[in-house]
């Protein structure tokens, strides 16, 4: 015969009554609070910055505003590299994919750690249920129909086949390939700047010799004038020097023009806004290249130190990594838990349950699955190893042409300066002649022409050398 349970004085439920009232006081304020707080930070929508103006990475992670102002005194072309490495809009994109890459770092590592979960919630039943579940011979379970639970959940990671090892050392190398891409990026700006600045380098020196031309025509109208009054000279010699004159005005706007649209150029790869109300204080010299170079032995360098190459080389152990964590799928996953949780009955019962455990999974019918992803990433890492295949062969191709172009403007140089000479000289021996009356105004305009044409050639030669040092610089990886 079972024993019938001794009478004990009741406890006083009231202080749990009253807790209970306030449990259930807080998360409905909580639930109406998360409702209506719409203007609170977690509900507000991402800004997103649309001005010229955005912020950048430095070298340490660290975020700060791009500066907006062009420094004082003239751009030199190794300031002009250094606002433009700090403004460019491309290199800031390519930073922050650094940064993004460092980020999926750190989330594959922290599958590491374990994971530590608290859940709060509360149930209204039809029906009055237990609080907890039954345990042993108990039969004084406490029943509800409103139920207050709290659950602390600690997840502990055991194995898990390799599967994060892998994930971490892909993301460890695609770290390192974004940090190329933005090497490669800045080595790509670097090259721009130094064609745009030696292209208005250029300009300016075939204004100047316009300019100088110009002036040349006017001393030679002034003559033709004088030797119109003395009747000693055609009139059409006067009008054949007007007609150059307004040519040669012409060709200065035209120039000027030129060198404005360069100037913006030049203005947007340094990241500035907008074009400074004078003219840009560009400051430098082009000069002649010298020296032989060997295109096999810059071939070899390139790839070494091309940093596009060495990124798909990084993206390549990153994709057989990656093998390895499909591979991983064929492997059992074992974790421990750890759980407590306390439940609380809109009559003020209490009671609390836990457990800790191992648990271990074995996939059985996910074999298929596993093959094909196994199967995919084993055919993503062979078409990289193509793709990088043809990035080396590529890689031959340019330096052989850079150096070639190299070779080639080098050659142009010099020829351009030896008819720059034979031009002076024939147009000196034009104007004796014409000064002994056995030459004519045309004679000294054809000349002329000859000169400003051969100064023409010998600025683009110059501007050519120039950018093909800079284009042959970019295209073996030299460090900036």
């Amino acid at each position: 015969m079972r024993r019938a349970p001794q009478s004990t004085a009741a406890p006083d439920a009231r202080p749990l009554v009253r807790l209970a009232a306030g449990f259930r006081s807080v998360i409905q304020a909580g639930l109406l609070g998360a409702v209506l707080s719409s203007g609170c930070v977690l509900f507000q929508p991402t800004r997103v910055d649309t001005g010229v103006w955005l912020p950048s990475v430095r070298a340490d992670g660290r975020v700060r505003r791009a500066s907006v102002a062009l420094p004082r005194g003239p751009l030199t072309l190794d300031r002009a590299v250094a606002i433009a490495l700090a403004n460019n809009p491309d290199v800031g994109a390519a930073t922050w994919q650094v940064a993004a890459a460092r980020a999926r770092r750190r989330q594959a590592w922290s599958l590491h750690l374990p994971t530590l979960e608290l859940g709060l919630g509360y149930r209204h039943h039809w029906h009055e249920e237990r609080l907890v579940p039954a345990r042993g011979q108990g039969i004084d379970a406490a029943f509800s129909r409103d139920i207050f639970a709290g659950d602390v959940v600690l997840r502990i990671p055991l194995l898990a086949g390799g599967r994060v090892v892998s994930e971490v050392a892909a993301h460890e190398l695609l770290t390192q390939a974004a940090k190329r891409r933005l090497q490669r990026t800045r080595g790509e700006l670097v090259y721009n700047v130094k064609s745009v600045f030696f292209a208005i380098l250029g300009e300016r020196r075939l204004i100047t010799a316009i300019a100088h031309s110009r002036l040349a025509l006017s001393e030679q109208l002034r003559v033709t004038r004088a030797l119109i009054a003395a009747r000693k000279a055609a009139r059409v010699d006067r009008l054949n020097l007007e007609v150059r004159l307004a040519e040669l005005d012409h060709l200065r706007i035209t120039q000027r023009g030129r060198l404005r649209i360069l100037e913006r150029l030049l203005a947007s790869l340094l990241g500035l806004g907008v074009l400074p109300a004078k003219r840009l204080a560009v400051k430098g010299t082009l000069s002649a290249p010298k020296g032989r170079l060997d295109s096999r032995r810059l071939a070899r360098e390139a790839l070494k130190t091309r940093p596009d190459l060495a990124a798909q080389t990084l993206e390549l152990r990153a994709q057989a990594r990656r093998v390895d964590t499909a591979r991983a799928g064929y492997w059992p996953v074992l974790s421990a838990s750890v759980s407590y949780g306390a439940r609380l009955s809109g009559r003020g019962k209490y009671d609390d349950l836990g457990f800790a455990g191992l648990e271990l999974s074995f996939p059985i019918l996910g074999w298929v699955a596993t093959a094909a992803r196994v199967a995919e990433e084993r055919a993503k890492l062979r078409a990289l190893q193509h793709t990088r295949r043809k990035l080396a062969l590529s890689v031959r191709k340019e330096v052989a042409s850079a150096t070639l172009q190299v070779g080639i403007a080098m050659a142009q140089v010099a020829a351009a300066k030896k008819a720059i000479t034979a031009a002076r000289e024939s147009l000196r021996i034009t104007r004796a002649k014409v000064a002994a009356a056995r030459g004519t105004a045309m004679d000294v305009l054809d000349a002329q022409a000859a000169l400003l044409a051969a100064e023409a050639r010998y600025s683009a030669a110059l501007v050519g050398a120039n950018a093909s040092l800079a284009l042959l610089a970019f295209t073996t990886g030299a460090k900036n």
